[in-house]
């Protein structure tokens, strides 16, 4: 797939190149709306202007839609005020408002004015909710009635809607006096049950609901875990503000998700390429000095071992496969843990057991791999070691690294997750840096003692 999109891409630039609009017309014509958007998340702005104005006008919106909203905000910006809300105008409103919010203020003052005066307030309104809020991600527009209606009133409500959502997959049952969310019923429900039913004996009561400030992070594990396509997000008097749906959850998740990779290695929040250039230095340059400080304190440690070394070289030779070795399950440990969290799974009653766990596993599999090292090990030495003591070093030293490793790789994100620190920023350099010290310092403190050095 990623080959196939690579090809597309290769296309297209050599049609912009060679400025032959006939084929390029011709190419997109035979491309979806997201295909298209997937290939102009790729281009610059000047090309992506101009393959925007080959599409047909009644494409442009659909296409835009399914763009990365930062590649479609920077597109909406190098447009005229009046072409960019006169495109903007035929997309969903949660779509409009996550292009919108990444504008500078000038920009979007542009915009605004030349949108329909209600539309303009009404996006006015979601653009001062945070845009990692429930409130940032909401859409205005769901399906409402009154528990005192039938369900026949219901459907004759929804199909006569002006202005339906775009995706629906509940009606919200809000009083008729104060507003308040009392309950929802799924479009299954309202069109299996009788005309005459009343929406309040069939409406379910109790609803999972967030707040306009709930986090992001928080909406998406509700949403998976009670199995919601929607939530709706209400004030702090209940009275219904506007619904997330799953497709804005699924595009947190990926966010999250991406946002946790990229910290755990030390490489900020965001991918490249919605960085510049002095961005990505800033955050990168603080990180690699934690490793260089790290890796620096692990030489001038191993200093003191100088007469170790010269006394039998051979211990150099295994030094990158302990410290490796190390890391690599600090790093396995540390993700599991880490993602643990993200998802709800490490709980207070679960940290006990999952530290036993991890250090067990890391001893064990030291003790496998390291009995196969020492094996390697006893073909290097020298008549100045015996190589049986220097296979119980190799072994023995694999094993601690290993065992210290996953205790370090569990421990630190659970210790600065109780402290309210995001566990994601424990892992990298600060783990992989602490296990080469604290590994290679117990295996020549190992080779000292069984050595006789």
């Amino acid at each position: 797939m990623v080959a196939s999109r690579t090809r597309k891409l290769a296309i297209l630039h050599t049609l912009l190149r060679t400025g032959d609009l006939r084929r390029l017309r011709r190419t997109l014509s035979r491309q979806d709306d997201v295909q298209i958007a997937q290939e102009l998340d790729n281009l610059d702005v000047a090309d992506q202007r101009r393959v925007l104005q080959l599409l047909p006008t009644e494409r442009r919106p659909q296409v835009i839609e399914s763009m990365r909203y930062e590649a479609a905000a920077e597109l909406v910006a190098a447009l005229a005020p009046e072409e960019a809300a006169h495109l903007l105008d035929d997309l969903e409103v949660d779509d409009v408002v996550d292009i919108l919010g990444r504008l500078d203020a000038e920009q979007l003052q542009l915009i605004l004015k030349r949108l329909d005066k209600d539309d303009a307030n009404e996006l006015e309104e979601l653009l001062a909710y945070d845009e990692n809020t429930a409130g940032g991600l909401m859409s205005p527009q769901y399906f409402r009635v009154s528990p005192d209606a039938t369900v026949g009133d219901a459907l004759v409500m929804i199909q006569e809607e002006e202005e339906p959502p775009e995706t629906a997959f509940y009606v919200y049952v809000v009083d008729s006096v104060d507003e308040r969310l009392v309950g929802v019923i799924s479009l299954r429900m309202l069109v299996i049950s009788r005309p005459n039913q009343t929406i309040r004996d069939i409406m379910e009561r109790e609803v999972v609901k967030v707040t306009a400030d709930t986090d992001q992070e928080d909406v998406a594990e509700l949403v998976s875990r009670y199995d919601l396509v929607s939530v709706p997000v209400v004030d702090e008097h209940d009275v219904m503000l506007g619904v997330v749906e799953v497709d804005d959850v699924v595009d947190v998740i990926r966010e999250e998700a991406t946002e946790d990779i990229l910290k755990m290695a030390g490489a900020g929040e965001e991918l490249a390429e919605v960085r510049t250039f002095v961005g990505s230095f800033r955050v990168r340059w603080r990180w690699l000095l934690a490793a260089a400080a790290g890796g620096t304190a692990a030489a001038l440690s191993l200093s003191g071992f100088d007469t170790a070394l010269a006394s039998v070289p051979a211990l150099a030779f295994f030094m990158p496969v302990v410290a490796g070795m190390g890391g690599n399950v600090g790093m396995q440990s540390s993700t599991i843990v880490v993602r643990g969290l993200a998802v709800g799974f490490v709980e207070a009653s679960r940290v006990r057991r999952l530290v036993f766990r991890e250090v067990s596993l890391g001893a064990s599999l030291g003790l496998l791999y390291g009995a196969l090292i020492a094996a390697a090990s006893m073909a290097v030495g020298n008549a100045d070691v015996d190589a049986w003591r220097l296979g119980l070093v190799v072994m023995l030293g694999t094993a601690g690294s290993m065992t210290i490793a996953a205790a370090v790789g569990t421990c630190t994100p659970l210790v600065l997750d109780r402290f309210g620190v995001d566990p994601a920023v424990a892992t990298g350099p600060f783990v992989t840096t602490s296990v080469d010290v604290m590994g290679l310092i117990f295996y020549f403190w190992l080779a000292t003692v069984l050595i006789g050095i």
